[in-house]
């Protein structure tokens, strides 16, 4: 009896195995990855502090610059590619950030090539973002994701675009729930007028008290002095 059970305890997990196809197997192995690959997504905005300060946006028809006041274009999802690579993708639209190789950038509905990015953390918390594939090969010098001072995508191959200047340099502002962010409103206290109190009661006149009543009154006599003259 304990030899049946060994066996059978031993081959069950041989015949299940051989009873899945390959097909399926190919596809669980699949979903495996796929919900390994989903972990380091970040959604949130990117903040350039350029000008009066910009978020930047993709829209659906490829354009991408910088929006003000946030908005659902400006809602951006940051994955992970691999260490230190990361492509951007816009929630709203589902279009992928991208720069060609004459550094405009523009988004795609593919993840492609030109959509990976170097991030990098600058020492003032804010980050760069630079094309992985596309840079200066004369000189080695990086093009970067930026935004002018009135909130229109510059081009990276610009000379005057660097990891030191304002342009390309984004915070990050990540919330784990877009749609139920925490909120709150600030309410003036309005100066009322202090109320004066009501004057008191007029107080009722006090009677006169003669002290003299219940006494006899004192006849005073006035003596003259007489004075004799001789």
């Amino acid at each position: 009896m304990r030899f049946s059970l060994f066996i059978f305890l031993f081959f069950s997990p041989l015949i299940r195995s051989a009873a899945v196809p390959e097909s399926e197997q190919v596809l669980l192995e699949g979903q495996v990855k796929e919900e390994g690959s989903s972990s380091g997504r970040r959604t949130g905005r990117l903040y350039c502090r350029v000008g009066i300060g910009f978020h930047l946006q993709i829209h659906p028809d490829g354009r991408v610059n910088g929006s003000h006041e946030p908005n659902q274009l400006s809602v951006l999802e940051l994955f992970a590619v691999s260490q230190g690579i990361i492509g951007i993708r816009g929630v709203f639209t589902n279009r992928f950030l991208a720069m060609n190789k004459r550094g405009r950038l523009h988004s795609i509905e593919e993840f492609t090539d030109d959509c990976k990015f170097r991030e990098r953390f600058q020492e003032n918390s804010y980050n760069t973002y630079a094309s992985v594939i596309h840079k200066n090969h004369r000189t080695g010098r990086e093009w970067f994701v930026a935004l002018n001072k009135r909130g229109k995508a510059k081009m990276g191959s610009s000379p005057r675009v660097k990891s030191q200047h304002v342009s390309t340099h984004f915070l990050p502002r990540f919330t784990s729930r877009e749609q139920n962010e925490p909120g709150f409103t600030i309410t003036e206290k309005k100066t009322t007028e202090k109320k004066k109190p009501p004057p008191p009661p007029p107080k009722p006149p006090t009677p006169k008290v003669n002290l003299n009543s219940g006494q006899k009154r004192v006849q005073t006599i006035k003596y003259w002095p007489k004075f004799r003259f001789g």
